[in-house]
């Protein structure tokens, strides 16, 4: 019985891809949710037994964003100019600044405001000694395209999109910090590098 469940492990472990209709092939949904899992972080603060703070984040590194196109792409049946067309986008974008996607959520709704110009809250990335401050925007993107794109969110949770005025390209390859503090509490959200 044993040696069933190993085999059956190990055909499950093998990556299969799909191809698109002029071939290309797209790494698979598995692969995908393992690369959000791998450059991904979470935080939880409490106060005695009361939650404060839950957060989870991933960085839009090269891995992420290649990855991200072919799951878009799986998802809405891109042809090959449009998937053309987002890469150039995406590659624009990483060559200026450095985004990172935030599940945030704090129990008291008038304190989630992290995108309004008077918030309490400040987001700060830390790479190699310098810091970046972070501008915030709420995302309008509806929860079931979220959640297939950073399977850890859910209803409960309010995205955010973070940018930083750095190329990611530049620190991709570093540990980054990213926090988010106020007179609510404080969190920290590490990030490995590529």
């Amino acid at each position: 019985m044993k040696y069933i469940l190993l085999l059956s492990f190990l055909l499950s472990a093998c990556a299969s891809y799909e191809v698109t209709p002029s071939g290309r092939a797209l790494r698979t949904e598995s692969e995908y949710f393992m690369t959000i899992d791998k450059y991904s972080d979470s935080t939880r603060r409490y106060s005695g037994l009361y939650n404060l703070i839950d957060m989870e984040g991933t960085v839009l590194n090269s891995k992420v964003i290649a990855d991200q196109l072919d799951q878009m792409t799986r998802l809405y049946l891109w042809d090959e100019k449009k998937f053309a067309d987002e890469q150039v986008k995406a590659q624009e974008r990483m060559s200026k600044e450095t985004e990172i996607f935030l599940a945030f959520f704090t129990p008291d709704k008038k304190n989630d405001d992290a995108s309004k110009p008077k918030t309490v809250w400040r987001v700060f990335l830390d790479v190699d000694g310098r810091r970046f401050e972070g501008k915030v925007v709420k995302l309008k993107t509806q929860l079931p395209q979220l959640i297939a794109l950073y399977p850890y969110h859910n209803r409960f949770y309010t995205p955010y999109q973070i940018t930083f005025p750095v190329a990611i390209k530049s620190i991709e390859t570093r540990e980054m910090k990213m926090t988010v503090t106020g007179p609510v509490g404080s969190g920290i959200l590490t990030f490995k590098p590529l």
